[in-house]
């Protein structure tokens, strides 16, 4: 097949034959432009470009098969039927052209292949019948013939199986129509044998023939092509078009303001849903075409905006607005309704008016702003309500009374009922407040439990009675959820006058409130001349004392305790010293109790037992320590690791740790105390009850805790002979605790006689100046180490 084509090619005038392949060439490259087209365009299917792809695929392949036929046989004197050489046209075109133009917007493959094909065997009938137009004797073999046109329908299936909008797709379905063409062509003029037989006179010529068709083809090819890509850009042009007709339409019939665009006769032009939906308007009644008068007039006759109201708005909106500037105005209605109205002139003269509804969002800021201002939980104006009230007081106006309340045991509500049984508690207590305070005050809260009443233009006396008001009021039961609950509260209060500030007054405010609770709660205290330079020395120690922590400069002295009856050395009370670099010795009393309050007796207390410990490592075997222990300390769970880490970390028998605490912390504190005693006496510490005789002295404790010791405090054993009422209360605790088979032990021992009566009472055991003042460890481990070495020395060390 191969050499028959060769052959054929060889047989053909060389320029014929390269304008049958130009021609063959450029109505493939028509065709799949055109294809492409028309498979990109989609449904529904236009009979326009069908009829350009028929048009130019049936003349196209019939001016290639004339073209290379002329010069097949350029020697030849040949002439051609007229009538024949249209018909085999018209074969072309519904043959060729009609098959591949309806295979084009087919998706499916293979339906495209079979009608590539039939195109294929169009091009065979197209070819024989152009041959039957030549006015001389012709023979076509048989088998060129049945082959030609195999190839020809084998060339243009698979052509237009392939993809024709890809790159390679449409590759090579071009390739395949011209090589299906040329195989069909040249394979058929392989088998065909001509004998002149001479001229017709009513012939066409041959050369007239190739140009004519030539040029007509390529002019086809050109006119099909440019037809195309016109359509293509108006295509694209209006489906822009359409697309942003679709865009705007959507916008503003989405939009969430209404809009109405009316023109320079101010004729509605556009109208959306929302603004029928805002006025509740009927689409029918208003819309474009009609004038503005018409949407004022429906709007009117609804009587829900007003009457008249709206009209005036939207006329002085139209009868304003000059040059292209954009007028907005805020109107509130009769029916309760907020709009922000805006108006703008465009280029082309039309205006453009929207509706915004603004009632839910200044109903939303309005309630935003209540609540960044009130509480959300009792709706009392809050802390940040406060300072701007504070703020905007006149200095020289009249004078505020400002209360601070505190409640008492609202967190043990909290803690035992719940949060919400408290929540409940406190929306009580606020419509209390109110009730209390009478019509010149305004209550606020400022967080928790804690509330402030602001009295206008009330005086020290005034402001005294509503607090004993507010008290008798908040002394009653309250019942929240089946609970019933009684309260208290404390009052510190203070005045403006004098220009005082917002942060003073609420500062000092807060100092007598502390002064309260210090007095013993349910009651009002008037801030008083000394109180701030109190509270600033306090504070001024809370940072010194970080400060201490921090440097090192707390230490531990040592107070011998002694065996009266021989004076041995038993063991040693550490006592904590705070060295001051500016102050000097500071005494506990003075920041022990700062340090409960502030929770730093934690930390403190900690250094304090790893202190002891490590020092009672380096004493003999059968010394022991006491630590007085903060009730602070001693309720934490986490007492119990920190003792059994520091007699772990210093390797000590915990026999040799007694651990202090006062009677008032036992009692207070025994229900939150008792399991932390227990582990800390199973693990072998000792347990030891300071000061006793002072406090509650309930002998409930004495029985419920298992204590090792009883210490006499210094105020029954530090007195004369005569007090004879102190001595028989040493008496009764000795013999208490000889019954309960509890060590006793004497504080404040400086005389002889004490010790003398002491020992006649059965207490064996005690500590004071005249036994040993207070040395720091290592004076301490030098008296050991003399005591062992029986060096005749008295342990009092002066």
């Amino acid at each position: 097949m191969v050499t028959t084509i060769l052959q054929g090619l060889q047989q053909t005038s060389p320029q014929y034959l390269v304008t049958a392949i130009i021609v063959c060439a450029g109505m493939a490259l028509t065709l799949v432009t055109l294809m492409r087209q028309v498979a990109l365009a989609g449904t529904p299917v236009r009979l326009a470009p069908l009829g350009w792809i028929a048009l130019v695929a049936g003349l196209g392949v019939w001016t290639t098969h004339f073209v290379a036929m002329i010069g097949h046989i350029p020697s030849a004197t040949l002439s051609y039927d007229p009538g024949i050489t249209a018909l085999s046209a018209l074969v072309g075109v519904i043959g060729v052209g009609l098959p591949l133009a309806l295979a084009s917007p087919l998706r499916r493959r293979w339906p495209r292949a079979a009608l590539g094909a039939l195109a294929g065997v169009g091009v065979g009938a197209m070819h024989f019948t152009g041959m039957m137009a030549m006015q001389n004797n012709m023979h076509h073999d048989l088998a060129s013939s049945v082959l030609a046109v195999l190839l020809g329908a084998g060339f243009f299936a698979p052509a237009m199986g392939c993809s024709g909008t890809s790159g390679r797709g449409l590759w090579l379905r071009g390739l395949g129509l011209v090589g299906g063409v040329c195989a069909l062509h040249f394979t058929a003029m392989s088998g065909l044998s001509i004998r002149v037989i001479g001229t017709v006179e009513l012939g066409i010529d041959r050369q007239l023939l190739s140009s004519f068709t030539t040029l007509a083809t390529l002019a086809l090819c050109y006119a099909a092509v440019t037809a195309m890509l016109h359509r293509r850009h108006l295509t694209t042009a209006r489906r822009e078009v359409e697309r942003k007709e679709a865009s705007f339409v959507a916008a503003l019939q989405n939009m969430s303001n209404a809009l109405v665009m009316i023109d320079e006769a101010r004729r509605i032009t556009a109208i959306n849903q929302r603004c029928h939906a805002l006025f509740g308007i009927p689409e029918a009644e208003v819309g474009p075409g009609d004038g503005i008068e018409r949407l004022i007039e429906v709007v009117e006759s609804g009587r829900a905006w007003g009457g008249a109201r709206f009209a005036s708005v939207v006329r002085t909106h139209l009868e304003r607005l000059r040059g292209t500037e954009m007028l907005r105005s805020e109107e509130e209605f009769a029916n309760g309704r907020i709009l922000c109205i805006s108006s703008r002139r465009m280029p082309t003269g039309e205006v453009v008016l929207t509706f915004d509804d603004f009632t839910e969002h200044r109903a939303a800021q309005a309630k935003i702003a209540h609540m960044a201002f009130h509480d959300a939980l009792t709706g009392l104006p809050n802390r940040r309500s406060f300072r701007d009230h504070m703020a905007a007081l006149d200095p020289e106006g009249n004078p505020q009374a400002l209360l601070m309340l505190d409640l008492d045991h609202f967190k043990v509500v909290n803690d035992t009922l719940g949060h919400p049984v408290g929540d409940g508690l406190l929306m009580q207590v606020a419509r209390r407040l109110l009730d209390a305070s009478g019509n010149g005050a305004t209550v606020f809260r400022l967080g928790g439990d804690e509330m402030v009443v602001v009295l206008d233009g009330a005086g020290e006396v005034e402001a005294t009675e509503i607090g004993r008001a507010i008290i008798e009021s908040l002394s009653r039961p309250f019942e929240v959820d089946g609970h019933k609950i009684s309260i208290g509260c404390s009052i510190g209060a203070s005045l403006t006058e004098g220009g005082l500030g917002a942060s003073e007054a609420l500062q000092r405010a807060d100092l007598g409130l502390y002064r309260a609770k210090n007095l013993g709660r349910n009651r009002i205290q008037f801030y008083e001349e000394g109180m701030m330079e109190k509270a600033l020395e306090r504070r001024q120690m809370e940072s010194d004392l970080v400060q201490a922590h921090k440097c090192r400069e707390f230490e531990l002295d040592y107070q011998p305790i002694c065996r009266l009856s021989d004076r041995e050395i038993l063991g040693f009370e550490a006592l904590i010293r705070w060295r001051h670099p500016l102050r000097g010795l500071v005494p506990p009393a003075e920041f022990i109790p700062l340090c409960e309050e502030n929770g730093m007796i934690v930390q403190i207390g900690e250094w304090v037992i790893d202190e002891a410990c490590r020092q009672l490592a380096q004493w003999p075997g059968t010394v022991h320590v006491a630590i007085n222990v903060s009730p602070v300390q001693m309720r934490l769970p986490s007492i119990v690791d920190v003792v059994r880490q520091a007699l772990e970390r210093h390797g000590l028998d915990p026999s040799r740790l007694t651990l202090e605490l006062t009677e008032t912390a036992l009692v207070r504190d025994g229900a939150h105390l008792a399991r932390n005693l227990v582990a800390l006496r199973a693990m072998g510490v000792k347990i030891a009850m300071d000061d006793f005789g002072t406090g509650y002295s309930s002998f409930t404790h004495l029985r419920d805790f298992e204590l090792d010791q009883i210490k006499i405090d210094r105020s029954f054993v530090n007195v004369s002979e005569s007090d004879h009422k102190a001595w028989a209360v040493a008496q009764a605790v000795t013999s208490m605790a000889r019954e309960l088979s509890v060590g006793a032990v004497g504080e404040g021992v400086e005389t002889s006689e004490q010790i003398d009566r002491l020992m006649q009472l059965g207490c064996d055991v005690a500590q004071g100046f005249l036994l040993g003042r207070p040395m720091n460890g290592a004076e301490a481990g030098a008296l050991l180490a003399r005591a062992a070495e029986n060096v005749p020395e008295h342990v009092a060390a002066e």
